[in-house]
């Protein structure tokens, strides 16, 4: 329930921030983070393996009708956090 409540406020929150601060990503009991050189292992590490992945893309689905996180990486640096409602 909590995690779901995040999962829908936390897009929210980060598009109020705009987009030149960092942009954060809660996983279970971690967080990564944008613009500190959070690595595609850091990544893994603290959220898991993503539910698909694409040439430089990593995408998190949750359950159908919940928000898709896409995660964006440069050099397997992450560079954005971006949220997608599924349809």
């Amino acid at each position: 329930m909590i995690r779901s409540f995040l999962m829908l406020v936390l897009p929210l929150l980060l598009s109020v921030t705009g987009s030149a601060s960092a942009q954060m990503l809660s996983c279970g009991e971690g967080m990564v983070q944008t613009g500190v050189g959070t690595t595609k292992e850091e990544v893994l590490q603290t959220c898991g393996p993503p539910t698909t992945k694409g040439e430089n893309r990593w995408y998190y689905e949750n359950q159908p009708g919940q928000v898709t996180v896409i995660l964006y990486f440069v050099n397997d640096e992450l560079q954005q956090i971006e949220h997608q409602p599924q349809e």
